[in-house]
Parts: C-alpha cells; structure tokens; sequence
C-alpha cells in the first residue's frame, strides 16, 4: 500500500515539474550550454571525411566538382554533392569562418528540436520530456559539431518526416523534396521518398479512393526525382550513368566488410580507419583477400578498401566498388549463418555507440547509458504506434521512417552515426512515452476527487 502511494507522490511530482515551463526552459538552457561547449571543445571541426568535404568545396569555387588524382583532375565519384555545396556557400561564397559554419549546423539542429517540439504540442503532448531528453541525450548535436554531412541531414530528414504525417497534397510533394536534399548530403536516405509513397498509400485508402491514394503517393517520388534530376544527369555527363546516386559510392566495399566486421577487433578497427593495418587482419585472411582484389582490378596492393578515396584514380574507385560487392555475395553465400549473425548485432550497434575513446571514462559510460536508454524507449514509443495504443498521439507512419536508415545498414559495415538522420525521431518517441506514461496515470488529486465523486 505505502509502495503504491509512494508511486503515485512520485508520478505526481514528475508531472508537476513536466507542466512547469521552468523546466522546459531549464532543458533549452542546458542544450544552448552544450552547443556552446561542443563549438569549443570540437575545434576545429575537421575529422574523417571533413578533409574530403573541403576539398570538394574549395574545387567547386573553382567551378569543377571533383579533385586532383592520379590522372589528373577527375569528378567525384564517391560522395554527393549536397554538404559541399553548403561549405562552398558558407566558407568560399561568403567567406564564413569554419567557427560560423559550425555554428549554423549547431542552431539548424536546434532549429530541427523546436519543430518536433511544435508538432507535439500540436498533438497536445507534453513536449517537455523530448526537449529534455535532448538535451541529456546529445548525440545530434555532437555530430552537429563537425564538418560532416550528419547535421544537414538530420535537418533534412525531420523535417521530411514532420510534412508527411500532413496528410496534405503540397506538404507530401515537399517530404519527398526534403527526404531528397536529405540524399544529396548522405546518399543512403535515397530511398525514403519510396517510404513516403508506401506510408501515404495506406493512409489514404483509409479515406479515399485507390485513384486518388495512388496519386497522392506519387507527389513526394516526382519531388524527389525533379531535386535528384541534375545530379543524375551530371553523372551522365560525366560517368555515362544517369544515377542519383555517386557511380562509385561506399555500398561495395561496405557490404564487403561487412561479412568480416564480427572478425575484427577494435584495435583492427582503428587502424583501418587510420588507413593501416595489422598482424590480425592478415591473421584472418582480410589482408589477403583485400590484396587479390586489388591485384585483379589493377590497383596498388597496399590499399585497404575501408575508404573508396584510398584508390588513386575514379576508374579504380568504380571498379573497386564493383569488384567488393561482387566478393561480399560470394561470402555471404558460404558464410550465411556468420552473416545473419552480423545483421542481426547490427539491430543494437546502429543505435547504441560502444566506445568513446577520445572522451573520459565517466562521460562514456553517461552517453553509453543515455544512448541505450533512449533506444530502448523509444523502441517502446514505436511499438506504442504501431499497436494503436489507446489515447497514443504519435502516428504509425513516422515509426517506418524512423527505422528506415537502419533497415539500409543492417546488411553493411555499422558505425552508429548511420542512424543520425533519425535520431531526432527517436528521441521524439522516447520523450512521447514519458509523457505519456507520467499524464495517464491520474493523479492523487484526481483520485481523491473521484472518491470524494
């Protein structure tokens, strides 16, 4: 009896914070606190593929998109154009420093919260709960605060999200045009515009003829094609491939370290990303098949196929990818069994980042625990969704929107940054079952009055 009334005193107080606009003020306070934090700390902002992404924004205030090779200057093959664009405009165009360029991605990303905070509040959700797992769960920030791609594509992403649950003509022609931008900056979201048509079929039929649905499924694919149609046709100039997508992207290469990545150890792992190697790698036989593949296609032995770039020339970065994808089937085909097990750790490591190496032990395990938590709520949140749930706001379309950049990682080589486009989605669906679980339950006020009733 005590333990149920010491439930109730506690849902009460949560609620009462929750209601309290002080807390929500608090939550965005403390997100500005680590925007500002990430801006100093993350200088100067380059890391990874950074180096790449510059350098297609210095070639295009020349007027060429692509860089100096082995051959000479050669188009890009291996990366949309979408984020070097945005680079050229900000830092060659206007002539920001990388610090406001920074910055911009930091308050676009802000910018993405306050609107899925808008949309709760329009489906009279407490948005308290979201804004504050924002700001303890910053992962969307953090990736904001690098010279990638992420944070134009989360941006790009929730906002394509947000439009398609309009059930509106104009607003589902621009969730396709945004889920497009989205695939200009990571070409993996090029697909969602197919999501969108396949979510708007079945809302639609529930109201409206199978003429008119069909129809309506069609705005956001022709939005879609009509943003990707230049780029398609760049690579037809270019590379005789009419493809929205770069002719010598990662997918090759991926899926084929994929079959090997359950193999690797986190010491492999680094010195991949390093561009070395080491005696495990060839222990297990990923040195030496790498090595074949590069005799067969003509390329220098030494080059390890984590990054496409590594090639020195666009003719070895298409055959390379070609080749990769060719022997990635072949394994899965006499390794099935190793392979469903990769996909299926896959379903936990695309969400929940295992190491923080360049960050202190205590602060690893808090993002560790943050990471997993959110996961596991908003896990529930989807579920809520799709089972209908009495009194749940939150529509069943945006759960297969949200699970759509890990249904295309699954099968590949996993790094938990894959899922940023969505992150914000999910956090959407975590806060939404704390609020929902702190306002369904009636208060001791409420009960006392019933009573009383």
């Amino acid at each position: 009896m005590s333990t149920t009334r010491s439930a109730q005193s506690i849902t009460d107080v949560l609620r009462t914070a929750l209601s309290d606009r002080r807390t929500l003020v608090a939550a965005w306070l403390a997100i500005a606190a680590e925007c500002i934090a990430a801006l100093y700390l993350f200088r100067p902002w380059a890391i990874g593929d950074s180096f790449h992404y510059l350098l297609l924004a210095k070639n295009l205030a020349d007027g060429h998109y692509g860089s100096v090779t082995a051959a000479g200057f050669e188009p890009d093959v291996l990366r949309p154009p979408g984020y070097p664009i945005i680079l050229w405009f900000l830092l060659e165009f206007l002539g920001l420093p990388r610090a406001a360029a920074i910055a911009l991605q930091l308050l676009a990303i802000c910018a993405a919260i306050h609107s899925v905070q808008r949309h709760l509040s329009a489906r009279a959700v407490n948005p308290t709960p979201f804004v504050i797992i924002a700001a303890v769960y910053p992962f969307p920030l953090l990736y904001g605060a690098n010279l990638l791609a992420e944070p134009w594509t989360i941006v790009a992403t929730t906002a394509a999200a947000l439009l398609v649950v309009r059930r509106r003509a104009g607003a589902y022609a621009l969730s396709g045009a945004a889920a497009a931008i989205a695939a200009l900056m990571r070409s993996d979201m090029l697909l969602l515009p197919l999501v969108f048509a396949g979510v708007i079929v079945v809302v639609e039929l529930r109201t409206g003829s199978r003429l008119a649905a069909l129809g309506k499924s069609l705005l956001p694919i022709v939005a879609a094609v009509l943003v990707l149609l230049p780029y398609a046709i760049w690579n037809y100039v270019h590379f005789h491939r009419a493809s929205p997508a770069p002719v010598a992207g990662a997918i090759g290469t991926s899926l084929f370290l994929s079959t090997w990545q359950r193999d690797l150890s986190w010491d492999d792992i680094k010195a991949l990303n390093a561009g070395g190697s080491t005696a495990h790698i060839d222990e297990i036989g990923l040195g030496p098949a790498i090595r074949q593949i590069n005799r067969s296609i003509g390329a220098p032995e030494n080059i390890l196929a984590f990054d496409p770039w590594a090639y020195p020339t666009d003719h070895l970065r298409i055959a390379a990818a070609d080749e990769f994808r060719r022997a990635a089937v072949v394994r899965i085909a006499e390794k099935p069994v190793r392979y469903v097990e990769h996909v299926l750790h896959n379903l936990w490591a695309l969400w929940v980042t295992k190491r923080y190496d360049r960050l202190p032990a205590i602060v690893g395990i808090a993002l560790a625990a943050s990471s997993a938590l959110v996961f596991v709520l908003g896990l529930a949140g989807m579920a809520m969704s799709m089972l209908r749930t009495r009194n749940w706001p939150i529509p069943w379309p945006l759960v297969p929107v949200t699970l759509y950049p890990a249904a295309i990682h699954l099968w590949l080589h996993t790094e938990a940054r894959y899922t940023a486009a969505t992150r914000l989605l999910l956090m959407m669906f975590a806060g939404s079952l704390l609020a929902w679980l702190v306002t369904s339950r009636p208060s001791n006020e409420a009960k006392r009055g019933a009573n009383s009733a």
